[in-house]
């Protein structure tokens, strides 16, 4: 690609890597109907799968790398599992919800049901913890010697994706803040929102480059 092909990609990278998380956000703290919060649920991994891919292709053009790829499989992975766990979670609760509301008399074991369905998306949902986290490690390892990047943002990059992962395994199956520990994801959404921005920088200033060259 020509570099106005390449910045395209990477604004649109760094606009979908915001978009996705904010999606993630607003559907965390917002009580939106069923029909909107499944489809701002589902964008987030859809968005952030092209954000990453978008990140993988800027990290290639200067330091190509298998590891570039390997951090971009294991998102795509990571992001796949997530979309089914969403899916798999609301379906629970919305399915329940109309259960519970049209079974008079049988509330008590219905609850007991939707609890114990409950152990599917937690099951999924630390999977999806372990892969992300391995790509975390492994973007880190891309990003510790790039001239645009380096230590700063690689070692934010691998100290949470190795907390996700231990904490994720210490307390499975279940989250790590009902257990005594904390929840990283909240570091990790602010992590991704700083690199989304510093993608769509990069990308728009190899766009309108200064003095005729792109930008470090």
């Amino acid at each position: 690609m020509d570099s106005v092909q390449n910045s395209r990609l990477f604004v649109l990278g760094g606009m979908s890597g915001i978009a996705g998380t904010l999606c993630y956000i607003l559907t965390a703290v917002v009580p939106f109907g069923q029909t909107l919060t499944y489809a701002l649920a589902m964008a987030w991994p859809v968005l952030s799968v092209i954000f990453v891919f978008s990140m993988v292709q800027y990290l290639e053009i200067n330091r190509p790398s298998p590891v570039n790829q390997l951090a971009f499989v294991f998102s795509a992975l990571g992001f796949a599992m997530v979309a089914g766990m969403i899916s798999i979670q609301l379906a629970v609760r919305n399915g329940m919800e109309e259960y519970l509301a049209t079974s008079p008399g049988k509330e008590e074991l219905l609850l007991l049901m939707r609890r114990s369905i409950r152990l599917v998306d937690m099951g999924l949902d630390v999977a999806w913890d372990l892969f992300i986290g391995t790509a975390l490690i492994f973007l880190s390892i891309s990003l510790v010697k790039h001239d645009h990047f380096g230590v700063w943002w690689s070692v934010p990059s691998g100290l949470l994706g190795m907390l996700l992962i231990v904490l994720n395994v210490v307390t499975f199956p279940w989250p790590p803040d009902t257990r005594g520990l904390f929840d990283i994801g909240p570091a990790i959404g602010l992590f991704i929102i700083a690199l989304s921005v510093r993608l769509l920088l990069l990308g728009i200033r190899l766009k309108h480059p200064l003095g005729g060259h792109a930008a470090s």
